[in-house]
């Protein structure tokens, strides 16, 4: 027999950022040991109870008009381009964008509608 694939209808967030990017903060541990906004967004993305969550890092390129940057092998590079994605219901994905304002203002943002398939 069979099976059939039943299909929903989902969003995908991508978030282009640099690995280096951190948030910022008055308090002074903060300052010494600052937070880097990817691993902030997927945080925040588990509380929030979001589908998944990934980030995805390139070896070369840019984003948002800026310079070109290669990976290297004896040192990182923090100005490097990742894509954090985020999938799940494009109502839960507009809420976190819009409460995560500060944070992803500037950035480039990407939201597509994908499938998600499953099976009977």
């Amino acid at each position: 027999m069979k099976e059939k694939i039943k299909t929903h209808i989902l969003g995908k967030l991508k978030i282009y950022l640099t690995t280096g990017e951190t948030i910022k903060s008055e308090k002074l541990l903060h300052k010494l040991f600052p937070k880097n906004i990817y691993r902030q967004i997927i945080v925040e993305a588990k509380k929030e109870g979001i589908m998944n969550a990934s980030v995805f890092p390139t070896h070369f390129g840019y984003s948002n008009n800026g310079k070109i940057q290669e990976q290297s092998l004896e040192t990182g590079n923090s100005g490097l381009t990742i894509c954090v994605e985020l999938i799940d219901q494009r109502e839960k994905l507009e809420l976190f964008f819009t409460k995560h304002k500060d944070v992803l203002k500037g950035k480039v943002v990407i939201y597509k509608e994908v499938e998600f398939w499953d099976l009977d």
